[in-house]
């Protein structure tokens, strides 16, 4: 491991995230932050910037300075009296500076990827690069590690416009079948309820068993192979507005 993978896992410590969710909160790929270096290229740095503007990017490419750019809750990396200081790859904070805004946990929105109600509907944007917002879950979600715009009428219980909280599911032989999940394909993203489809499939299905005068579906279960998923997360909240038919 070289000086910078150690220096960039120490900021992801103090944010009290996981690697993968770093990668995936600032749009950087997988395997990111085990294979960089001092060369780190201007468009990764730019990623991380936007999302953290706090973080030093010298002191992450050359040590120099402090990690954090601000005076408060700032990480000293020499001196040893520092209230908060770095010791090896982990990172020592001084709990009496730690405001309470810093402890609330805020996830990213993204307002402009939004799920569909079917694949014939509607094609959701699959950019996930561009963090619109961190909204703050408060006590409802504390689970949740994203939030997305959801649209379409296929899941009865999700109203069109409504906003999605989500939990990445990292271990897909976990999935819970019968529950509610966003699954990312190479194609597309919907959310459905999931049932076993065997070993090379997932079946997706929809709430809304609304059908055709023949009979037929109108949304009809989805096949979705399992070499062509990017991300499962688990649905675990939804959140609308009352009172109004407008989008949230």
């Amino acid at each position: 491991m070289n000086e910078v993978q150690e220096r960039l896992k120490c900021f992801i410590a103090y944010l009290g995230i996981n690697e993968s969710q770093f990668q995936q909160i600032t749009g950087l790929a997988n395997g990111f932050v085990s294979s960089t270096n001092s060369n780190m290229r201007n468009s990764s740095k730019k990623l991380i910037s936007a999302h953290y503007p706090e973080l030093n990017m010298d002191w992450l490419i050359s040590g120099r300075g402090d990690m954090l750019k601000s005076d408060k809750n700032t990480i000293n990396s020499s001196g040893a009296n520092s209230a908060n200081a770095i010791h090896g790859n982990a990172v020592i904070l001084n709990s009496n500076e730690i405001s309470h805004e810093d402890k609330r946990n805020k996830i990213p929105f993204y307002d402009d990827v939004s799920t569909i109600g079917g694949t014939n509907s509607m094609i959701a944007n699959l950019d996930s690069n561009s963090v619109a917002e961190y909204i703050d879950t408060g006590d409802w979600f504390r689970e949740a590690t994203s939030a997305i715009r959801h649209y379409g009428d296929s899941m009865v219980e999700y109203p069109s416009g409504s906003i999605l909280a989500l939990k990445r599911v990292y271990d897909t032989n976990l999935l819970i079948w019968g529950r509610n999940y966003c699954i990312e394909t190479t194609e597309f993203r919907i959310t459905k309820r999931l049932q076993d489809g065997g070993e090379n499939y997932i079946l997706a299905y929809s709430s809304n068993t609304e059908t055709y005068p023949d009979g037929t579906l109108i949304h009809s279960p989805i096949k979705i192979p399992k070499s062509s998923i990017r991300h499962v997360d688990l649905v675990i909240g939804c959140v609308t507005k009352e009172y109004s038919n407008n989008l949230i």
